[in-house]
This record gives structure tokens, sequence and C-alpha cells, in this order.
């Protein structure tokens, strides 16, 4: 669905127009089954990130120090901050997954004034941290071997670790609400 001058510049409509929380939800869980069968099946992951880095790209970062957040080391430099180039194969799998989404994802920030570019850009997070609900309750993360405290978050880069905690956790709540 290429954007239109009359096209609304709202992340909702993209979100849906796109699959992109189905298409995240299956990218990441094929992700985690390649990362459960490759080189890194025997190490143990302490956290997992959505890492916003820049928009539109999205890296899958990963740690594996149990004790960092102990220690105050969080967020953590991340032990495989790109898995999808630390595994090429979960880099192929993005690439060719979500190659259209990115290419959109562009050209919707580029249509977008200021005020509709930091709600499009909170309706992607806020997307984001729905994933990893779902991700979370799937059992997706079964697929590889982790810590007993494995941590989860989507973050940006120098962003307010707290504060991504908690919007998490206030997406964790609202979908245990929605299945009672």
């Amino acid at each position: 669905m290429p954007l239109t001058p009359a096209s609304p510049l709202d992340w909702q409509t993209f979100e849906t127009a796109y699959a992109v929380e189905e298409t995240w939800f299956k990218l990441a869980s094929a992700s985690l089954a390649v990362l459960g069968a490759s080189p890194f099946k025997d190490q143990a992951f302490s956290a997992f990130a959505f890492n916003a880095v820049s928009f539109p790209s999205l890296s899958l970062s990963f740690d594996t120090d149990p004790d960092n957040k102990e220690h105050d080391a969080y967020p953590p430099d991340w032990s495989n901050e790109c898995m999808e180039v630390d595994v090429p194969a979960i880099g192929q799998l993005w690439e060719e997954g979500h190659a259209s989404i990115e290419a959109a994802l562009s050209e919707l920030f580029d249509a977008a004034g200021d005020e509709q570019l930091d709600a499009i850009e909170e309706g992607y997070l806020h997307s984001l941290r729905k994933t990893m609900v779902r991700l979370e309750t799937s059992h997706a993360f079964e697929q590889i071997k982790t810590c007993a405290r494995f941590w989860t978050v989507v973050t940006q880069v120098d962003a307010d670790t707290d504060e991504e905690e908690r919007l998490l956790d206030q997406v964790r709540l609202a979908a245990l609400s929605s299945h009672a």
C-alpha cells in the first residue's frame, strides 16, 4: 500500500495496512527458532530487546550476563547487539520479511510533520511492546536457552530504561486484563 497524499499519516492505519505486529511476531518467533538451532544454541541468554536503534531500523539485541542488573549495568552493553548480523540466517529472515514494511515506514516518516512523527514513533514503540508481550505469552523464548531471570525490553538509544520497563509492564497488564 504505497502512501499517497490522501493516505492518513497515523500509526494505527499503517499498522493495520501492513500487519506490522503480526509480521514482527512471526519474524521474531522464527528468529528465536533459528537462534535456538544456531552456534548460539548452548548459550544461555539473560536479556532480549527489540532495539529501535534508528527508525525504521530494528535490531534484535541479546545479553548473556545474568548479573548485569544487580551491578546496575542496565541497560547492558548487549553481548549481541545485532543478532541479525551475528546469525546471518536471522538477518536474511528480517531482510526478506521486513523490507516492504521498512520501506513504507521510511516513506511514512518522511511524509509526517513533527507532531505526526511523535505520534507515529509512539505507536511504533507501543506495537513493539505488544509484540514483545505476545512473544512472552506464547512461550516463544522457550526456543532458546535463557537464564532464570530473563529480562525483555523495547528500547531506543539513550532511552530511560526504567520508563521503558514501566511502559512494557503497562502492556503486560493490559494483555492480562483482556484475557481475564
